[in-house]
């Protein structure tokens, strides 16, 4: 890959592989496991993940827009890719022709596939539980199963609800408790379909994990039956439950950069548009080239730290475009700089030394969620994968 400017995001292939077989391990008779690759695989990269997880014996992979789905085959993706968003007729017709599973959320698309299909299409029926966003109501089970039981165009497969609060699913009595139950009450109605259900996303998997370590309760709402997966943020390597040590995540994106240049400052110069960072020393200053542009949200102006040289280091002024500053004197103080040329500067995730920062301590200081900081990874960034598929990967994708 030609790099021009030393900024990439590291995607270690063998700490996804870790994750996904914590998650075998944990759940060897699961009936769908469905990682999710939306959003170009959370920063990740969508076609490479793709391709990766189909070697680890992923069958099913999930995405939002049809235009995703459409990408994933165009490289050769053959898992069955399932897609969450709605459609139109025309949709319905991309969706049939590329073999994708659509997630049918309303009585319109139920007309769009019959008047595409020419066989049976294969269909999950998805149920708004409480999220309130897409989805048929419990009480229209009934109307549906007359609708669909034995219609020549549409085949169900499963059931599907969205978890909107999944971090209290270990509560037998909290908000995600009540949609498992609204769920798989529905579910018994469809039973003469030999359907499965999939309601669980990372924060619900996990606390399955955390009860099962405890001991889970015949008559909790985890428990009714053999729920299908649906991880997203999990696979990556985070843990959104406030329980962290139950389980062994690895972070599998490292965002980095290298020092492009260094400025010394006098005492009252400041830095960057606005000169909201004003020296009260002689300073070093480190310029990188990252920006928001490349996903380093703005917000984190004067406010988080990067990894330098092993220690953690402050942002100072306001972060551009293209670029952002660091405060290094007190790592380089007295020392040549000639030996800090081109230090690597790692945003988030593990530095070549083996140090750490989370992306979810940026979050906190964004305001925001570790989803967001990940995702937000800009296109310009180029991903770089490392482990033992890497070579895999620059042979299969070209990348």
């Amino acid at each position: 890959m030609e790099m021009y400017r030393r900024t990439f995001a590291e995607i270690n292939l063998d700490h996804l592989q870790h994750n996904i077989q914590v998650l075998q391990r944990s759940f060897p008779q699961v009936p769908f496991l469905c990682p999710m690759v939306k959003a170009n695989a959370y920063g990740h990269g969508d076609v490479q993940l793709a391709r990766f997880l189909e070697t680890l014996g992923i069958r099913h992979l999930g995405v939002c827009l049809i235009e995703e789905g459409l990408l994933l085959r165009n490289f050769g993706v053959k898992a069955e890719i399932l897609v969450f968003r709605g459609f139109d007729r025309e949709g319905a017709e991309k969706i049939l022709q590329y073999n994708m599973t659509p997630v049918v959320t309303s009585w319109e698309q139920i007309d769009y596939l019959e008047a595409a299909a020419t066989g049976p299409v294969g269909i999950h029926l998805k149920f708004d539980t409480g999220m309130n966003r897409l989805g048929f109501r419990p009480e229209e089970a009934q109307k549906l199963f007359d609708r669909l039981w034995q219609n020549k165009k549409i085949r169900l497969k499963a059931l599907v609800t969205h978890l909107f609060n999944g971090e209290d699913a270990v509560d037998p009595q909290g908000l995600s408790a009540g949609q498992l139950r609204a769920l798989h009450k529905v579910s018994e109605l469809f039973r003469p379909f030999e359907i499965f259900c999939h309601a669980l996303n990372s924060a619900g998997i996990l606390s399955a994990m955390l009860l099962k370590d405890q001991g889970l309760p015949a008559d909790h709402p985890l428990a009714l039956q053999n729920w299908g997966l649906r991880p997203g943020l999990l696979i990556y390597g985070y843990n959104p439950l406030v329980q962290k040590n139950f389980v062994d995540l690895k972070p599998v994106m490292s965002l980095k950069s290298h020092v492009a240049t260094y400025r010394h400052l006098r005492v009252g110069e400041t830095v960057s548009y606005g000169g909201t960072w004003t020296a009260k020393r002689e300073s070093v200053i480190a310029v990188v080239p990252i920006g928001y542009a490349d996903g380093y949200h703005r917000i984190l102006s004067n406010q988080s730290s990067v990894l330098f040289a092993g220690r953690k280091v402050p942002l100072v002024g306001n972060i551009c475009m293209d670029y952002l500053m660091l405060d290094v004197t007190d790592v380089v103080q007295g020392q040549d700089l000639k030996g800090f040329k081109d230090q690597e500067v790692t945003l988030f995730g593990y530095g070549s030394d083996g140090t750490f920062l989370s992306p979810e301590e940026l979050a906190v200081q964004a305001h925001t969620i570790t989803w967001e900081m990940l995702t937000s990874v800009g296109e310009r960034v180029p991903r770089v994968y490392t482990g033992v598929a890497s070579g895999f990967i620059a042979e299969e994708i070209g990348g």
